[in-house]
């Protein structure tokens, strides 16, 4: 990678792009502002009264001393509104800075092309919005709270230092070239260690997950020891990266104590010398060495939050640079109300990466509008891939789809997908109700419509039986349904929202045979007038449609209906064959 590929992500560019996100809540920002100064200013006036509390043991001043708790009280009493001010504020515009943050990723998220989520695991996704966020949080809000505060502590108290002994100041800043030095080197060593973690998070996330998900495999298999022993490698490699992360933050501080320490004591051995001790009075040297003390305080806390702050810096990188990552192209202007459903692929190309070959090569095809076309072949043939192009999930490499005779790109997305209803073979259910998946992205959905839909789809016997009803949650990815339960709801899904254009993707691929003759009767009136595409691997089940298409290897390799298929003697006559030969088979066991 290149210098000007980094620099976008550079650490600087990362943090400045961060403080942006602040600009909305600049109100609280600048109070939270405020209560740092007061703080931190505050140092320099309790060096002054370390000052007067020395003096007044050897000058017994009486109206020092009436009046000195009273002072050294109120000065506690504003930092510690002070410091409540400065925490809380920047905790507050910490966590806006965040929560916009999430929300934009998790908006992004739901926009970038479904290419990018075939070559990413869901797992290093979600670390996205919950652990690189959070290590966003702290360096937005705490970190860089403790930054400005201890910044202008450090500031004060070294003013005051000067203003005591610039001589024994000067010379106490001899140790600032080995701390540079020192936080240097931690700072990149935090930042490479940091990467790693953040990117094993990813991966033991996905390896949890594949485990959870795959449970009924992992069992009937016997692959716990597998992804027990996968899960072990990586949570150990997260461990040695976490402690190699507390060695270097523990490191540093203790050579920072060193350093201070050997400071401090050839400090003291200056300012002890005869010729300090007559230019310094008791009550001055005592407050130079409070200063010197309360400075280091600050410094080490800063020196502490360098592990955050590269924490934070990484996380802020990775979702910035996919927050950068390309949304889909929707750069149609067309509207478009409601669509006849005539389809035209036009010499369609399509590779999934330009190292792999062709998944369609060169598919020219008609679908008229309001037939029924079945897509039939070998798996991995191209037919899944081919109907992808209609909602525009991919663009051809090469080549056009035309709606209507209008190429797709110049539809307005949104317009474009709500003229077709998907059913899936990988059926997807939210966790809410029945009803609300059934209507799932209408805004308004009577009742009557959804019992409608769960009727002509078979699922209504089923639905009426469970506790609630229509409103009984289905919990994560509908678990408590059968297969063939979970697939009746979405094929009712598809047919609530009475697009003109219907996809059916192995539909009824998880029904038994009764409740696929139910289901058959429904789509038979469903399909009346709209333009319905279907995979099927049964053939049985596509026996009927006015067009049947062949696709091997990317290519419509014949086309025609079932008769004129079966008389060529072709592809299909033998697909035909070899499966009805395997069903009469299985009958007769």
């Amino acid at each position: 990678m290149n210098a000007a590929t980094k620099e976008p992500y550079s650490p600087a560019a990362v943090y400045r792009r961060l403080l942006r996100y602040s600009a909305p809540h600049w109100k609280v920002l600048v109070l939270a502002l405020l209560g740092m100064v007061v703080f931190g200013g505050s140092d320099a006036v309790l060096v002054s009264l370390v000052k007067g509390l020395t003096n007044t043991f050897t000058n017994h001043d009486p109206k020092v001393i009436r009046w000195l708790p009273w002072e050294i009280l109120g000065l506690f009493l504003v930092r510690a509104s002070a410091n409540f001010t400065a925490s809380y504020g920047m905790a507050w515009v910490g966590q806006g800075v965040v929560a916009r943050m999430r929300q934009e990723v998790f908006q992004h998220l739901l926009r970038v092309p479904v290419s990018y989520h075939d070559r990413t695991r869901t797992a290093d996704l979600q670390a996205k919005l919950t652990y690189h966020a959070s290590q966003i949080a702290d360096s937005a809000s705490s970190v860089l709270a403790s930054i400005i505060q201890g910044g202008i502590s450090a500031v004060a108290l070294l003013s005051t230092m000067f203003y005591y002994s610039w001589r024994l100041t000067l010379f106490a800043l001899l140790i600032a070239p080995p701390v540079s030095l020192s936080i240097n080197w931690v700072n990149r060593r935090f930042r490479t260690v940091s990467a790693r973690i953040q990117n094993s998070m990813g991966g033991m996330t996905h390896a949890a997950d594949e485990a959870i998900n795959g449970r009924r495999v992992v069992k009937l298999y016997g692959g716990e020891n597998f992804v027990l022993d996968n899960f072990r490698r990586m949570n150990d490699y997260l461990r040695r990266q976490s402690l190699k992360m507390i060695a270097a933050g523990g490191g540093s501080t203790s050579s920072l104590e060193l350093i201070a320490g050997i400071g401090v004591a050839a400090l003291v051995a200056l300012a002890t010398s005869p010729r300090m001790l007559e230019a310094m009075n008791p009550g001055d040297f005592v407050a130079f060495l409070t200063a010197m003390l309360l400075l280091r305080q600050p410094i080490s806390s800063m020196t502490g939050l360098s592990e955050r702050i590269q924490r934070g810096v990484v996380a802020g990188a990775d979702l910035f640079a996919f927050l950068d990552t390309p949304v889909e192209r929707d750069s149609g202007s067309r509207p478009l109300q409601r669509a006849r459903g005539a389809i035209r692929f036009e010499d369609v190309r399509f590779s999934y990466s330009d190292d792999q070959k062709d998944a369609l090569a060169g598919v020219t095809l008609d679908v008229p509008a309001g037939k029924t076309v079945a897509f039939v072949g070998q798996s991995g043939g191209g037919k899944s891939t081919l109907l992808s192009l209609i909602p525009r999930f991919y663009d051809p490499s090469s080549g056009q789809v035309l709606l209507d005779g209008i190429d797709l790109h110049e539809y307005r997305l949104s317009d474009l997908r709500r003229q077709i209803a998907l059913v899936d073979q990988n059926v997807v259910l939210f966790n809410a109700s029945i009803a609300e998946n059934i209507a799932y992205g209408s805004a308004e959905a009577s009742r009557e419509r959804i019992e409608e839909a769960a009727r002509r789809a078979c699922a209504w016997d089923f639905i009426q039986n469970l506790p609630q009803g229509l409103d009984t949650p289905l919990g994560q990815d509908g678990g408590g349904l059968s297969g063939g339960q979970r697939q009746r709801i979405a094929i009712a899904r598809a047919l609530f929202k009475d697009a003109p254009i219907l996809i059916l993707d192995e539909a009824t691929s998880a029904l038994d045979t009764e409740s696929e003759r139910y289901i058959q009767q429904g789509l038979e009136e469903l399909i009346r007038g709209r333009t319905t595409l279907v995979i099927a691997h049964r053939l049985s089940t596509v026996q009927n449609a006015d067009l049947i298409v062949v696709i091997q290897g990317g290519r419509v390799v014949e086309q025609g209906n079932n008769a004129e298929l079966l008389a060529r003697g072709g592809v299909y006559a033998s697909l035909h064959r070899l499966q009805f030969r395997e069903a009469t088979e299985e009958a007769a066991v």
